[in-house]
Order: C-alpha cells, then sequence, then structure tokens
C-alpha cells in the first residue's frame, strides 16, 4: 500500500474513533499523521479537537497556537484558530491570554475593524477600559458612519468612567441611526445598570420608553432599576404598562418583578407580586418556589410549606429538584 493511501486510511481511522468518542485513540493516530505531515493544517486542527473532547485543553491550545503563527503570515486571515483560542480563553477566564492573542492579531491586521472590535472587547473583559476606549475611538474614526462602532464605544467609556463621553457616543450612534434610537436608549440603560449607575439607567430607560412606548420590555427595564432606587410605587407602574401592553405575558412580567424586589429583600411586596403570577399562570411551579423563598425570608414558614407543597404537586411535569424549607 502506497505512502498515501496509508496516510488516508489512518485518517479515516482517526475520524472514525473521532465519531465514537474514543478520543485517546484518535489523538494516537492524530499524532502520527503530524509527524508525517506537519504542515498539514487540517490534521493539526483535528488533533486540536481531539485533545479539547479529551479534556487535555493545554495540548489543544498548542495546537491552535502553532495554526495562528500559520495565519498571521497570510494576507488573507482566516481566523479559525483564533476564533478557538478566543472562545477557549473567555471560557476559562484567562484574560492575560486573551488580550496577547488579540493583541498579536490586531497586529498583523491593523486595518481590520471588526479584529480591532474583538481587541476592544477583550480589554474590556480584562478590564482595561482606557485601552478599550482608544481601540473603540480608532474603530469610529475608521468607520464614522456605524452606530454599532460608537455604541461599543460607549460602553467603554462608561467602563472608564467617562459618563459623560459615553452619552455623547450613543447620542452619535442615534444620529446616525434615528430609527434605532430606543434600542440605543434601552442599550445604555442596561449598562448603566450593571454598573451601578441607577440615575443615569433611569433616564435611558425613560427615554426607550419616550420612543417606543408600547414596548413592554423597555417598562420591565425601567421597573427593575426603580427598584434598586427603592422607588417601590413608580416600579410597580412600570411593570403594571408591562402587563397592560402585553397581558398574556402578565405571569412571567409579575414573576421578574417579583424577583427583583426579592434581591433588594423587598420581600413582603414580592409576596404579594409572587401571588399574581400564580394567580396568572398556576401551573407554574417556579412560581410557588420564589414565593415560598420570599415567605422563608419574612419568616412566613407555614406559608412558604403550603406553596412548597403546591409546587411539589406540579413537579411531575418539571425537571427541577425541590427542597423542603426548614
Amino acid at each position: 500500500m502506497n505512502r498515501k493511501a496509508t496516510k488516508e486510511q489512518i485518517y479515516d481511522l482517526a475520524d472514525i474513533y473521532m465519531k465514537e468518542k474514543r478520543f485517546d485513540e484518535a489523538i494516537v493516530l492524530y499524532e502520527e499523521l503530524t509527524e508525517m505531515s506537519p504542515e498539514d493544517e487540517s490534521i493539526i486542527m483535528s488533533l486540536a479537537w481531539a485533545y479539547m473532547e479529551s479534556g487535555r485543553k493545554t495540548s489543544a491550545v498548542d495546537c491552535l497556537e502553532k495554526l495562528l503563527k500559520t495565519e498571521l503570515k497570510r494576507k488573507i486571515f482566516t481566523g479559525f484558530a483564533f476564533d478557538e483560542l478566543v472562545r477557549i480563553f473567555k471560557e476559562e477566564g484567562k484574560h492575560d491570554r486573551l488580550v496577547d492573542v488579540c493583541e498579536r492579531v490586531a497586529a498583523a491586521q491593523p486595518e481590520d475593524v471588526e479584529l480591532l472590535c474583538t481587541l476592544g472587547n477583550a480589554y474590556l473583559t480584562a478590564g482595561q477600559a482606557e485601552k478599550a476606549v482608544e481601540v473603540f475611538e480608532k474603530v469610529t474614526r475608521m468607520d464614522p458612519d456605524s452606530s454599532m462602532y460608537f455604541t461599543s464605544l460607549g460602553e467603554a467609556l462608561i467602563a472608564a468612567g467617562d459618563f459623560d463621553g459615553a452619552d455623547k457616543a450613543y447620542d452619535m450612534a442615534i444620529a446616525i441611526n434615528p430609527s434605532e434610537a430606543s434600542s440605543f436608549y434601552n442599550m445604555i440603560g442596561e449598562v448603566y445598570f450593571k454598573t451601578g449607575q441607577y440615575e443615569r439607567s433611569e433616564d435611558a430607560c425613560k427615554k426607550s420608553l419616550r420612543s417606543r412606548p408600547d414596548n413592554p420590555f423597555y417598562n420591565c427595564n425601567l421597573g427593575d432599576v426603580l427598584v434598586k432606587q427603592g422607588k417601590i410605587e413608580d416600579a410597580n407602574t412600570a411593570y403594571e404598562n408591562a402587563v397592560r401592553l402585553a397581558p398574556k405575558s402578565r405571569g412571567s412580567f409579575y414573576n421578574r418583578f417579583g424577583n427583583s424586589l426579592a434581591a433588594e429583600h423587598y420581600h413582603l411586596k414580592a409576596i404579594d407580586i409572587f401571588r399574581k403570577a400564580i394567580s396568572a399562570d398556576p401551573r407554574n411551579p417556579f412560581y410557588y418556589l420564589r414565593l415560598a423563598e420570599s415567605c422563608v425570608a419574612e419568616n412566613l414558614i407555614g406559608m412558604a410549606e403550603e406553596a412548597m407543597r403546591q409546587a411539589k404537586a406540579l413537579r411531575d411535569n418539571e425537571n427541577i429538584k425541590i427542597e423542603k424549607y426548614k
């Protein structure tokens, strides 16, 4: 049998082992193939996948790094190895390595806006907001007609603490694409919410509602930020507006409102709201569970036990674990 046929047979057998989840056996064959054809990128990628499936991520990363070096030498950047490395480093929280690989690729492809955006997001993930701002400022200069790049700049500016600059960046996005104003206001509201800037978040949520008063989810977002500020009656009004706009979703809306209240320890109010959720959808065991949790927080053990009993009665059709409260 000639060398080419032998190589093909080995490859076929290795692929069969992969399909059968016999990863260690597949690795042996792929390693043999890499010795036969050390520059064959398809074999190296197959070996990387085999390493990943077998739990040997370090070895998989080594293969992907080897492929990346080859990718970086080409004028046309394919990015297969790069995408996998970014995914792995994100999943494992290896921010330094994520930034390093993004910096190398951006340096090799300095005119690729999407790669620069990936670098900017890597900086944000790693807590390097100032560097993210620099990258997204460059991106908006390269493509000043893209509203989304200005929203990315706005997010980076918020992370850097430049709130006035962030507002201006989002204003630019709206000026470029005014039909999406409500979406952009909602977007900045969510970013401000995540960073604890609740007054600014509230202002943005109200602006999104002025643009789209018929959007129930914008009302829910406003309700959540109002709860954070202790404005419970105003939050209740926002959620009732959401229910009025989408009455078929009232169960999930009330449940969300209840969860927001419970998270801020307004358990007595949450109990009332969870009861509304149950009234809207009495067959949902999760609503009873949330009710029970708030009852326990208020030492209403009898009520909690009754809610748990009802939840357990419904669990036959749900794949959840329900434990008794003590």
